[in-house]
């Protein structure tokens, strides 16, 4: 795509600016990301000729070390297509933008627009009552911006390359000078849904949340609490004769969460003087119009209301009304059961650890019999 886009490129006599919008992700092999461009381990021609000469079974065995210290393909690609970018920059006035995690919009074009996002995926996951189980610290942060400042910084770096050839070629658009702790992110989005008693149509069971930071922990409670219903709502769907859906929804869910958490758990430091220099370029008019300043952004206050986006655009409830009425009548049958799981999960617990106590100390008073005897 990347190489293509660059040939037509090549094509235009006029052209004044050539934006790839890549991650800042990209180099994530890297503990500190500056504002320039990494050489890849492999050129696009290594690994396309690579590909092409292996077998499937092969290149299976060759990801792992093809893609080296990139988390997924992805981030390998992208990193292989600035490649492409910077080599064709001698030619073309090329600009590489790199936003870290996107999130729905603050203002445009209307407040918490988004479309495809794996936070709020894994949030609409929550919020439905899918997912159950994550895994971060309590000092995990995530690196976000908004949609549309990222759109504002593309926008201000399209117009730099254009009035100044030798601008720049790299901007990182990062917020990690205002980050936020994903624990909290969580946890203020949850309540705030809780306590507005929105309706979700597409809601399947009453939400809950459990964060635990060890990955024994986590993989116990992932296959108790996804693995196992969704075994049962896979044979469900099977018996009323419905393609089984469940397994896969789970498994999405679990790749989103091993994406993020490596996103999360890792820390970087990004150079972003470009991206700074760039905004106070603009004159007072277009700062106002394309304000990109991530640092004037209050995350609380945009937390507020951002559970309503995930209702009204991931639920895809945005065109069509559902009451709270019949949100009510739907938990009137799920509630009760929740709560005879959940009761009967803790009395299980309980029955368990007091056989577990009473077997030790039967064993312990055995042993001081037979030291006294």
């Amino acid at each position: 795509g990347t190489k293509t886009m660059i040939q037509l490129a090549e094509l235009m006599k006029q052209l004044q600016s050539f934006v790839y919008v890549s991650t800042a992700y990209s180099n994530c092999d890297r503990k500190h990301i500056a504002e320039k461009f990494y050489d890849p381990v492999f050129s696009d021609e290594e690994t396309i000729t690579l590909l092409q000469h292996s077998e499937r079974h092969e290149r299976a065995l060759l990801l792992p070390h093809i893609i080296d210290r990139k988390p997924n393909t992805y981030i390998f690609t992208k990193a292989i297509a600035e490649d492409l970018v910077r080599k064709s920059g001698k030619h073309l006035p090329v600009v590489v933008v790199r936003p870290s995690v996107v999130m729905p919009t603050l203002a445009e074009p209307f407040p918490y627009y988004t479309n495809n996002n794996t936070v709020m995926r894994i949030e609409q996951g929550i919020f439905i009552g899918l997912l159950r189980v994550t895994s971060f610290a309590d000092d995990n942060k995530v690196d976000m911006i908004t949609g549309d400042m990222t759109v504002n910084c593309i926008l201000a770096a399209t117009w730099k390359t254009a009035v100044t050839p030798d601008a720049a070629q790299v901007y990182n658009y990062v917020g990690y000078e205002n980050p936020v702790l994903i624990k909290e992110f969580m946890n203020v989005n949850l309540d705030n849904f809780r306590e507005s008693k929105e309706s979700f149509g597409e809601a399947l069971w009453v939400p809950h949340h459990i964060n635990v930071q060890n990955n024994f922990c986590m993989f116990v409670l992932y296959f108790f609490l996804h693995l196992v219903p969704g075994l049962f709502f896979s044979m469900v769907e099977r018996y009323l004769n419905k393609k089984p859906m469940i397994m896969k929804i789970y498994r999405n869910f679990f790749l989103l969460h091993k994406t993020l958490r490596y996103i999360i758990t890792n820390n970087w430091t990004f150079t972003n003087d470009n991206t700074k220099s760039l905004l106070f370029q603009l004159n007072t008019r277009d700062r106002e119009l394309f304000d990109f300043n991530i640092a004037s952004i209050h995350w609380m206050n945009y937390f507020s209301v951002l559970y309503r986006c995930v209702n009204k655009v991931k639920c895809n409830n945005n065109n069509k009304d559902y009451p709270k009425e019949l949100y009510r009548r739907k938990m009137r049958y799920i509630e009760p059961v929740d709560k005879a799981i959940i009761w009967t999960f803790r009395f299980v617990l309980v029955y368990l650890s007091c056989k577990i106590l009473c077997a030790v100390l039967h064993v312990v008073i055995l042993h001081v019999i037979w030291y006294v005897w």
